[in-house]
């Protein structure tokens, strides 16, 4: 798995152990590793994995966003008990309660929740497979990566105007693909990103629109040295001259 920064928050394993003790609950053991290990983040770019958080579907409980009948892992007054531990990036939350035995998995766009085992030796092993059968794919996605959340990163937004001017945004990223040297490229036909791990980001062309573009990097690492600069300024004079402007 491809790490995109070092800038590692790791979740302290002490609170961890008081979030069960102060719920009655056993969080899984994979997930906890993960948090201790990584910190909170979003992985391969659709799982937000948290802190366990015994607040957030409480208010959920007053609206009947999800079925519930006698076959339902759990009822709708148990949804105040639940603990979320992520959210995917279409709004889904994952979730666990101490009467259920693996993960709670409550969509936004269906009313049936389901069920998940957690895999107690590696939690990116239980995302992928939620990622394979509630999205219905034949693999997870690949290859895997992870974003790890840090105060540091900034976000410099584009606008690009190259299609009025003979060249398409896959040949812009194209073109920076083999400008530069990448530690990772992830490309569909929707989006491609441009990995670095010195700069703590990546570069992220939206081919959906046609005129997005965002640099992502890491503040901290502007301040380590001259040659991370050096590094994140060529980038965006490279963009600047290939019909990208500042987005205001």
């Amino acid at each position: 798995m491809y790490i995109v920064s070092r800038m590692l928050k790791p979740v302290p394993q002490q609170e961890l152990q008081q979030v069960e003790q102060e719920q009655s609950a056993r969080l899984p053991s994979a997930y906890q590793r993960w948090l201790q290990q990584y910190g909170e983040g979003t992985y391969s770019g659709w799982m937000n994995i948290q802190r366990p958080d015994p607040e957030v579907l409480k208010p959920f409980a007053d609206y009947d966003l999800w079925e519930h009948s006698e076959e339902t892992v759990i009822s709708q007054d148990q949804l105040q008990e639940c603990i979320s531990i992520g959210s995917s990036v279409d709004g889904d939350f994952l979730a666990l309660h101490a009467d259920v035995e693996g993960l709670i998995w409550l969509p936004r766009h269906d009313e049936q929740i389901t069920v998940w085992p957690s895999n107690d030796r590696s939690f990116a092993d239980t995302l992928d497979r939620i990622y394979c059968g509630y999205y219905r794919r034949d693999m997870p996605f690949r290859p895997a990566y992870f974003e790890p959340w840090n105060e540091e990163r900034r976000p410099v937004f584009y606008n690009f105007s190259g299609k009025e001017n003979g060249i398409s945004m896959k040949e812009l990223a194209d073109l920076c693909q083999s400008r530069y040297s990448w530690d990772l490229v992830i490309e569909d036909e929707y989006m491609c990103r441009l990995f670095r791990t010195a700069v703590g980001g990546y570069v992220r062309f939206n081919y959906a629109y046609e005129r997005e573009i965002v640099l992502f990097y890491e503040n901290e690492r502007m301040r380590d040295g001259q040659e991370v600069q050096m590094q994140v300024q060529e980038i965006q004079q490279f963009l600047e001259a290939h019909y990208c402007t500042l987005h205001e």
